[in-house]
């Protein structure tokens, strides 16, 4: 009698509709290699150009250095300005020392920027929706403090709101948001300052592309066992993206590249596995994620 051998039941890997690099980020990337390639001048970036190491490193690879200050980067230069903006003073120094500048901020960050000047401006206390450490929000502060008697401070959570704004001025409120943030998060702090404000002035300043990508994160979660999101550590969109997904109760695993889901043991049980990345992950490093999935 023959002995049947039991098939392979390969797994379902489905890919959410909007992920990997947006707009803004390819053309940082686009903009930093092209000079790595023509530029007579060594190429410096101020800051990580984007949140990804792999990027990172394959500009390195180029020749491209990554600086944390402008004093580090020597007279006569090429200097690109990271997709999450600098302090502006950053760039009159730079300029003063003819290194040439070439700023990548991406076009939706810049609009924040500008959202914020505009209520400083109009005389607003300015509160700032994301991580005050994180370089964009550091950037939009810097900018906001070029306007005489301007008032802002960042708050990444409703809960830190009271303690930011005492002893500043609550009648008149402006709000924008980092562009990464999660739009509950900035609608729950919306919610809680008009409960106080006399007078509030709100600007949604969520990039199209975040909105885009958590939406279809969180729908395709709905459809699967399991989420591997990818993209860098350090990227607050990316992140945010798998807590979208595990707060409607879908396992999800951030990772920042293929070998990490070598042999994990959440990969066993699942038979359908969601697969999503952030705006600054490269198609290459989501392919090699889906290739292993597949061969599973």
């Amino acid at each position: 009698m023959a002995t049947v051998t039991p098939q392979h039941k390969p797994k379902k890997i489905l890919t959410a509709e909007h992920s990997g690099f947006c707009y803004g980020v390819k053309m940082a990337v686009d903009k930093a290699f092209e000079l790595a390639e023509h530029s007579s001048k060594p190429v410096y970036v101020l800051g990580e150009l984007i949140h990804n190491p792999q990027v990172i490193e394959k500009l390195q690879n180029q020749g491209v250095q990554t600086v944390q200050s402008v004093d580090e980067i020597p007279s006569g230069s090429a200097c690109v300005i990271r997709t999450h903006g600098v302090d502006p003073d950053h760039i009159d120094t730079a300029e003063s020392r003819s290194i040439d500048v070439s700023d990548a901020t991406c076009p939706d960050v810049r609009r924040v920027q500008d959202k914020a000047m505009e209520l400083a401006e109009e005389g607003y206390t300015v509160i700032v929706v994301g991580k005050a450490s994180h370089p964009e929000i550091v950037g939009i502060m810097a900018h906001s403090r070029r306007i005489d008697g301007s008032k802002i401070v960042a708050i990444n959570e409703p809960q830190e709101l009271h303690a930011a704004l005492e002893g500043l001025p609550t009648t008149k409120i402006g709000i924008v948001s980092q562009t990464t943030q999660k739009e509950d998060t900035f609608f729950q702090v919306v919610a809680e300052v008009a409960k106080f404000a006399r007078e509030l002035k709100v600007f949604n300043t969520i990039c199209p592309a975040t909105f885009k990508r958590q939406s279809a994160a969180e729908k395709l979660a709905h459809e699967v066992e399991l989420m591997v999101v990818v993209g860098g550590k350090n990227s607050s969109n990316t992140t945010h993206l798998a807590e979208v997904c595990r707060e409607i109760g879908t396992e999800a695993l951030h990772i920042e590249t293929v070998q990490e889901l070598k042999d994990h043991p959440a990969l066993t049980k699942p038979e359908t596995i969601g697969v999503t990345a952030g705006a600054s992950t490269p198609d290459w490093l989501v392919q090699e994620v889906i290739d292993y999935l597949q061969s599973l």
